[in-house]
């Protein structure tokens, strides 16, 4: 079984997110920047696009200028994703269905 958490991310600002090892996060509409803590290559994921969190990480994430993605991980290890925005007073909507 796997749990899949739905997010809409509507500025451009920077968010910090900590995924389980194995959790994969899937556009469905927008494009989506995203980086490893510690690491230099930044991905790029269009409408479609998906990665998969090679051990648990932390990564920041930004919408460009919006998206909407899913988070899917094995329900037996599903903890809820950490979300903190990396500068407060700015908006995400998260978790707003889950299958």
């Amino acid at each position: 079984m796997v749990r899949i958490e739905h997010f809409e991310l509507r500025t451009p600002e920077v968010v910090a997110l900590r995924l389980p090892a194995g959790a994969v996060l899937r556009v469905s509409t927008g494009r989506l920047w995203l980086t490893q803590d510690g690491r230099s290559e930044d991905v790029w994921l269009q409408t479609h696009g998906s990665w998969t969190a090679p051990q648990a990480v932390s990564v920041r994430l930004s919408a460009e200028p919006s998206v909407d993605f899913q988070i899917a991980q094995p329900a037996a290890m599903h903890r809820a994703p950490r979300i903190r925005l990396a500068r407060p007073g700015l908006g995400m909507a998260g978790a707003v269905g889950s299958a």
